[in-house]
């Protein structure tokens, strides 16, 4: 066992796990069994300039009973047909960096059926739709 997952709670471990077959991530132990997770490479839509970022996102140590949220890019975007952002998007102060936060909240999440991956997905499908 890697010294990086016996920090980590199992369930936030086998998360990260299953992130890795789909994305290409940097993995950050909080300490307390949770993690900071980053996604490279995520694209995004022809809506943002630029198209692919990277995702920044905490699984918190009682995963999976705690949602995702919030999730965050250091990328400032702006819109490709120059309208505004949508209300879900801010600029912040976070970690010592100035971010974009992404404020989607899983009002139903279930964590026998909701998942770290399953996040991502909605994070990069709101971000086609908006």
């Amino acid at each position: 066992m890697s010294t990086e997952a016996a920090s980590l709670a199992e369930a936030v471990a086998a998360a990260i796990d299953y992130l890795r077959e789909m994305f290409e991530l940097t993995v950050e132990p909080t300490g307390n069994g949770g993690a900071i997770v980053t996604i490279h490479g995520l694209e995004i839509g022809d809506k943002w300039n630029p198209n692919v970022i990277d995702l920044t996102f905490e699984i918190a140590f009682n995963y999976p009973f705690a949602p995702i949220y919030p999730y965050y890019t250091l990328t400032e975007l702006s819109r490709t047909d120059g309208g505004g952002w949508p209300s879900g998007l801010q600029r912040i102060d976070w970690r010592g960096a100035l971010w974009t936060q992404v404020s989607l909240r899983a009002t139903r999440w279930n964590p026998q059926m909701d998942t770290a991956a399953g996040a991502a997905f909605q994070v990069q499908q709101w971000f086609r739709r908006a």
